[in-house]
Order: structure tokens, then C-alpha cells, then sequence
């Protein structure tokens, strides 16, 4: 889908300001002065625009870090001229360098993204933060590129009969690699037998097969360093649980006590797993051990949502847009406020509308909050190239959202269901 010049031209407008260092309790992001400044449509918040030029520029898939441990450097995609390779964004002096040459001919994440030619396993890539090693995936050949001083090697091969399928991960500890393998022409939605939740150790070269599923799922993330969330099944969206040792994987959330609907995007916090159930119109936070969850509504302005990552669960927040691969709708918001006694949510839109260019996956804002708690991370359209680029936008009033606390978990999951 594209948006005529004079259309997009309006979203925002760019003006130039001083260097900025945005500092935090825990690691300072610093932020280089090359950036150009800008507002967000209609809500004027601070935006900064992080790359431009031709092709498209995007995160790692947004259920996993994209900003290096030292808030220095930022890992992301380009497809551009028929490729599409990894790159890193040094944020304190806004110069990027390529981190990868990788040459394989079908690089298109099936059937969820548009094909961008050769190179890297679109959105498959994976940053170790606790090792500053980018993992990538030139077909069946797994590789591994360290972020600051480039050295690249190979890690192992995956059999020629089988491909590398879903999103990927590392745990939090960075001793392993756990990724999704199938059958070669596997898709989500058409049988599949023997897809393969599986993982790597960075130090000896152990492999692991952690689970079997008669589907081809395509995210795996970390919960911790022994778990590992799963989603989809085939039959219906949803969210699966494995683990390093027990050859099992089981589903969360459905079949709990009053379970309303499937639920899509899921994101794995400090606090528990973070989500959005459309249809019904719920988010909710969920305890994958004690199968316990509190949900309540979402924004009523709300259509199709992506639920946005912050690592320690403190602030919900959400991409909005009227439908998976249409943006003609697109905005961000966030809960402010949850006050249950009078049946109030306090939700605030952070952007109007941003409408992006292009399709699949690229098209996506992919909301992340950065180390440092004051941006949101997103890739939102630029009407100068009329592609997608990364941009921040300042949430530095929005520490977390009040009013959501683990104690409300319940077995039974309580529903907060006011408008």
C-alpha cells in the first residue's frame, strides 16, 4: 500500500535541535545530534528519526533486544537493491556500518513478510546482548558476528532437508541459541509434521531438541533462562510453553477458567507474559506457572493491535492499526491509568495517525521501549523516500502504567471489562 507524497508529507515536520543524552538510573542512552528532531502527528511529541535513504529499515523482530547491554549501538535490518543485510547504528554518533554479506538467494519470512531478494533470513536474526554477538541465518548456514569488532565465524549448519523457519532467541544469560527448524516448504496454516523448537550452547556446541509440534510456529522467546514461550499452533493463534530439558510443550492460557478468545502477540517480561486477545478486545498479564492472569479492555479506538515490549512489564502500550496488513489507521497508545474502584481507563494516544509504505512485516511500527525508559522504539513511514524507517518517540512522562499489579492474578483470570 502506498500514500501519495503531499498526503504523508503532513504526518510530521522536522526541525533541528542541540545534541540530546538521555540519561537513566541504569544505562544512559546517548543520542547523536545528526539525528533529525521532529513531532508525532497531532500529539507533538518528541520524535527522532534514527536512518532514512532508500529501501526499507526495521529492528529485530520486536519480541527480542535490538539495542546493545551499553545502549551504544542498534541492530537493524536495511533492504534496499535487492538485498537485505544487518547493519549496526552507533546511536552516539549516528554512523552505521554493514555487519553482514550473506548471499542466499530466498530470504522471505513465509508468509508473513514481502520479499526483499538475498542475504540474511529476513526477521530471523537474533542479538546476543550478554555476548554482543549478532546471530544470522544466510539459509541453512547458522553464523554469528560479533557487534563491536566485527569478527564473524560460523556457528553450525541446519540439514538441507530442513530450513530455519520462525523468529529466534537467546537467553537472557546468553548460553544459548533457541531457534525454530521444519521441514523444507513448510508455511503456517498447511500440515506440517516435525517442526522443531531447538537449542544451540555458545560454548561447547551442544544441540538440543526441546519439543516436536505438528506446526510450523514462528516465535520462539525467552522467558527466562530455562523457558521459552512458543506461539502459534496451527488450528488457532495461541501461546505454548517449553523448557531445556523436559521434551514438553504445553498450551497457556487456553483451556484456563473463563478464557474469552486467542490470544495473537505475546511479550515476555520481568513481571510475566504481556498480551493482546482481539475480538474481544482484552490485554492482559499472565504468570505461565501458576496459570493466573489478570486482563481488562482495551482503548475502545482500538481495531488491530500489537502489544508493544517493555522488558520489565511496567508500561503497556500498544501499535494500533485497522487491520494486519493495512495502515491507513495507525497510531500508538498507552495505559496511563487502570483505576478499577471507579471503573476508569486512562489511556493516552502518543501519536495520531502514521500511516507507513510497502507491506508484510516491514509495514509494522514493532513497538519496543528502549534500555533507558524514555523512547519508544518503532518503524514508522518517511514521506521523503516514501519507505519505512526507525524512529524514537519521547515517553519520558510515562514511567510505567498505574493501577496493574501481579496481585490481581487469579486462576481465574478477572476480567476489569468497563469501557
Amino acid at each position: 500500500m502506498r500514500h501519495s507524497r503531499s498526503r504523508a508529507a503532513v504526518l510530521f515536520v522536522l526541525f533541528s535541535i542541540g545534541v540530546s543524552s538521555i540519561c537513566a538510573a541504569s544505562e544512559p542512552m546517548q543520542l547523536s545530534d545528526t539525528f533529525p528532531r521532529g513531532r508525532a502527528p497531532e500529539t507533538g511529541r518528541l520524535t527522532v528519526q534514527l536512518t532514512s535513504g532508500p529501501g526499507f529499515t526495521y529492528p529485530l523482530y520486536f519480541f527480542i533486544p535490538t539495542i546493545t547491554r551499553d545502549a551504544k549501538y542498534l541492530v537493524y535490518h536495511r533492504a534496499a537493491e535487492g538485498q537485505v543485510q544487518l547493519h549496526r547504528l552507533d546511536l552516539r554518533t549516528g554512523q552505521s556500518r554493514q555487519l553482514t554479506f550473506a548471499e542466499h538467494p530466498d530470504t522471505q519470512w513465509k508468509p508473513w513478510c514481502v520479499d526483499s531478494g538475498r542475504g540474511v533470513l529476513d526477521h530471523r536474526s537474533v542479538l546476543n546482548a550478554a555476548r554482543d554477538l549478532v546471530v544470522y541465518f544466510d539459509g541453512n548456514r547458522v553464523r554469528s558476528v560479533h557487534v563491536e569488532t566485527l569478527e564473524d565465524r560460523p556457528l553450525f549448519e541446519i540439514p538441507a532437508d530442513r530450513e530455519a523457519y520462525g523468529q529466534n532467541t537467546t537467553t537472557p544469560d546468553g548460553q544459548w541459541l533457541v531457534y525454530i527448524h521444519t521441514p523444507r516448504g513448510s508455511i503456517w496454516g498447511e500440515p506440517c509434521q516435525g517442526a522443531a523448537v531447538a537449542a544451540y550452547h555458545f560454548d561447547t556446541g551442544e544441540h538440543r531438541t526441546l519439543c516436536r509440534i505438528d506446526s510450523a510456529i514462528f516465535h520462539v522467546t525467552a522467558y527466562d533462562n530455562r523457558h521459552f514461550v512458543v506461539t502459534h499452533p496451527a488450528d488457532h493463534p495461541g501461546m505454548l510453553l517449553t523448557d531445556l530439558t523436559s521434551g514438553r510443550i504445553v498450551p497457556l492460557r487456553d483451556g484456563d477458567p473463563g478464557v474469552q478468545g486467542h490470544l495473537i502477540h505475546c511479550q515476555c517480561t520481568r513481571r510475566g507474559i504481556v498480551y493482546e486477545v482481539p475480538g474481544v478486545q482484552l490485554t492482559g498479564l499472565y504468570d505461565p506457572f501458576k496459570r493466573a492472569r489478570f486482563e481488562f479492555r482495551l482503548a475502545p479506538q482500538m481495531t488491530y493491535v500489537h502489544t508493544g515490549l517493555d522488558p520489565a512489564g511496567r508500561l503497556f502500550f500498544y501499535e494500533n492499526s485497522t487491520g494486519w496488513d493495512s495502515f491507513e489507521e495507525h497510531d500508538l497508545w498507552a495505559l496511563k491509568r487502570l483505576d478499577r474502584q471507579h471503573g476508569r481507563h486512562d489511556w493516552v494516544r502518543l501519536t495520531g495517525n502514521w500511516p507507513t509504505y510497502g507491506g508484510g512485516q516491514k509495514a509494522h511500527f514493532h513497538p519496543q521501549l528502549t534500555p533507558d525508559r524514555k523512547w519508544i522504539l518503532f518503524t514508522g513511514g518517511d514521506p521523503a523516500s516514501e519507505t519505512n524507517h526507525m524512529f524514537l518517540l519521547d515517553v519520558s512522562d510515562l514511567p510505567e502504567s498505574q493501577g496493574v499489579s501481579n496481585d490481581l492474578l487469579s486462576p481465574t483470570g478477572e476480567h476489569d471489562l468497563v469501557d
